[in-house]
């Protein structure tokens, strides 16, 4: 079967505001010092697996000229943009139908935008064989990360470790999904090896998510049937409008992963980042001699661990403060402690009034 990448960039970023705006969101920003944006990045890993014809991003149509304009040769006609967001049982979900009327079936490799790797050869080797996987097994296929803390901003796969496939002990059948757990769960989690944290990556036949999703979430399933009919005529967008609107927004895990039975989870073996909020910085940029994570211009005194994002022409003076977030973007400003970073988008809602500042 054609491998087909499709690439999830409908996202808000809203815990690293106030650089990620509702209008230039984190899919969109370079990171960590790098040149290249997060969603550039991810193209040119899924190059290593497909041709660039067989790549997609699913966006909101807000974003269709930022993603045209950072992405230049991908083609405009694989940019798929959603008229609302609706969670990723129906991104997912519509970029099978639009799979199925161009190419028929196929194997579809869904993946974020938004996640920092940098060992894309290890990448490529697994995503290689979870398509293997995927194909042989008529199967879904997920993505787990080695987890190396008790971490509470991610779901966990629960694999089955006596079942390995094929005699390789990188591949299990999957257990089940969970989700985000509370510290004392995740603390047992962990230490027992059985889990890994889910990387929001899928790999399957186009064919079986359409069936799974025609029987586990029927009501969008139909919506997205009539998508399917409607596309390449002059109805599309008004069809597809609609049915977004009736769909219920529900995330795939829910959806179809915590139902479906007989999938795989393949354990990686490259480095992964999801830059889920402020305090991951230090994880994917080097520090200076001082031990701080510096964009910008900034003098420091007695002062370590701290992360700054400042625009060229200003200068930051630290002294003696320790474990600071420090960032200034367009109208805003935001200092906190690092403790605080994943309370920032209850922050943003406190500004909702004011859309401005987001």
């Amino acid at each position: 079967m054609e491998k087909v990448a499709v690439i999830m960039a409908g996202g808000r970023g809203e815990r690293l505001w106030p650089k990620s705006r509702k209008d230039h969101p984190k899919q969109f920003l370079s990171l960590g010092g790098g040149d290249q944006s997060l969603i550039v990045q991810t193209v040119e890993r899924m190059k290593k697996l497909t041709d660039i014809k067989n790549i997609y991003i699913v966006t909101g149509k807000d974003y269709f000229d930022i993603t045209h304009e950072q992405l230049p040769k991908l083609p405009v006609e694989n940019i798929l943009c959603e008229p609302m967001g609706k969670n990723t049982t129906a991104c997912i979900g519509y970029a099978c139908q639009v799979i199925k009327k161009r190419m028929g079936d196929a194997i579809m490799m869904v993946v974020p935008s938004d996640h920092v790797i940098k060992d894309e050869k290890a990448f490529a080797s697994d995503l290689k064989k979870c398509c293997e996987l995927a194909e042989s097994e008529k199967v879904i296929v997920t993505v787990g990360i080695t987890p190396t803390k008790p971490e509470t901003g991610f779901g966990y796969i629960k694999i089955h470790k006596d079942k390995p496939i094929e005699s390789t002990t990188l591949a299990w059948k999957m257990a089940k999904f969970v989700e985000k757990p509370d510290y004392k769960v995740a603390t047992r989690y962990v230490a027992s090896g059985k889990y890994l944290w889910n990387a929001g990556m899928f790999i399957f036949p186009v064919s079986y998510m359409l069936r799974s999703i025609k029987r586990y979430c029927p009501h969008n399933s139909a919506c997205l049937t009539t998508i399917g009919k409607s596309l390449g005529k002059k109805t599309e967008e008004l069809i597809t409008y609609q049915m977004f609107e009736k769909m219920e927004s529900i995330s795939i895990d829910y959806a179809v992963m915590e139902h479906v039975r007989g999938s795989i989870t393949v354990q990686s073996t490259f480095d992964w980042n999801d830059v889920g909020t402020w305090a991951a910085i230090p994880e994917i940029q080097k520090p200076d001699s001082n031990g701080n994570y510096i964009t910008g211009e900034v003098t420091s005194f007695e002062s370590s661990g701290n992360i700054v994002e400042i625009p060229n022409g200003k200068l930051v003076a630290l002294l003696g403060v320790k474990d600071l977030v420090i960032v200034e973007s367009g109208n805003a400003i935001l200092v906190c402690h690092k403790d605080y970073a994943q309370k920032i988008k209850e922050a943003t809602k406190q500004i909702s009034d004011t859309p401005e500042y987001l």
